[in-house]
């Protein structure tokens, strides 16, 4: 009986080692990818999915994120972008920063998430006079520079730099405020649920002792007004926080911004309300303009002329802002 099925088997292959030959290189082809990426104009996220707040109120328009598409170096793929002028292909070393891998970068992108929303809801409750209440502030290395002299890793949790307590950014900057390059300095920080001791040698950047680390602050922050956000695991980065910010105070007031447009912004927001600008602004223009957006907020600056460049060479019939802080944009907005 076996030997009667093998010989089906093989009699089988033989007749169609054509076909299966086909079939396997496809697959291969779809399946395999490079060590390449391709970078593409993405869609737009309505922030007001990514409230969940009690509330009745509704926008007649729309406050939206745009983002990047971010997509595997398949050959299919590959091809394709070669001859898509709005695509282009990145060796995987210009998408991730010195020797980190992919998982570190994914990581800070997270957690930089957590930050950017945590940091809106705060701008949001300070433009809306509402009370609040901080609390569990937390200090991560979300990037650790190639010169660095440490052995400090992406995720650490900061608690201690010498024996100051670290809850804040700030509890950091300034203790090394005062301290000289190739002074060493001893920090305690969570890894892996254990709390462990790690070494920094001071390094040179720019005539300035630095450790060569870049750190985030999370924290929750509560009042009132209660606020959850509903973002996907795949969802990441901080370039939304100056929409969520918009988005957040526009229901908190029960006030719509949007005079009925679709409107799409970018561009990170900090404590104070200023707006950093990103990257990927290209993309993001061509996003919004394939999204029919009517106006696109842009940090003032390079992401500013980059986006006046291309609108100009596309001939895109969009109007584009460009905001310093989120009080700009909330003076814009009110003004339509």
């Amino acid at each position: 009986m076996t030997n009667k099925v093998y010989e089906n088997i093989k009699n089988y292959i033989k007749e169609n080692y054509k076909g299966l030959l086909f079939i396997i290189i496809c697959f291969l082809l779809v399946t395999v990818k490079l060590p390449l990426y391709i970078e593409a104009p993405g869609g737009l996220i309505n922030t007001a999915e990514k409230i969940d707040y009690s509330s009745n109120f509704k926008m007649k328009g729309s406050l939206n994120m745009a983002y990047v598409s971010q997509l595997s170096g398949t050959i299919p793929m590959l091809t394709y972008a070669l001859i898509n002028p709005n695509w282009d292909i990145l060796k995987e070393k210009e998408i991730t920063t010195g020797s980190e891998s992919p998982e570190d970068t994914d990581y800070r992108n997270k957690i930089l998430l957590k930050e950017a929303n945590d940091i809106a809801l705060l701008v949001a409750y300070k433009y809306s006079d509402i009370n609040y209440r901080i609390s569990n502030n937390e200090v991560y290395v979300t990037y650790v520079d190639e010169l660095a002299k440490t052995n400090l890793k992406v995720g650490d949790r900061i608690v201690k730099i010498e024996s100051k307590e670290v809850s804040k950014k700030q509890d950091l900057f300034d203790y090394i405020a005062d301290k000289k390059i190739a002074d060493k300095i001893t920090f305690t920080v969570i890894r892996n649920d254990k709390q462990i001791k790690c070494n920094a040698t001071l390094i040179n950047v720019e005539n300035t002792a630095k450790v060569g680390i870049v750190i985030t602050e999370t924290f929750d922050i509560k009042s009132d007004y209660h606020v959850d956000f509903n973002f996907k695991s795949s969802e990441s980065g901080s370039s939304g926080g100056l929409m969520m910010s918009l988005s957040l105070y526009s229901y908190l007031k029960k006030q719509d911004l949007t005079s009925g447009k679709k409107i799409v912004g970018t561009g990170t927001i900090d404590s104070e309300g200023n707006v950093g600008e990103i990257s990927g602004i290209k993309y993001k223009l061509i996003g919004a303009v394939k999204n029919k957006a009517d106006i696109f907020l842009v940090p003032d600056g390079d992401n500013y002329k980059d986006a006046m460049k291309l609108k100009k060479e596309k001939k895109y019939d969009i109007k584009i802002v460009k905001v310093k802080t989120f009080d700009d944009a909330l003076v814009y907005l009110k003004s339509l």
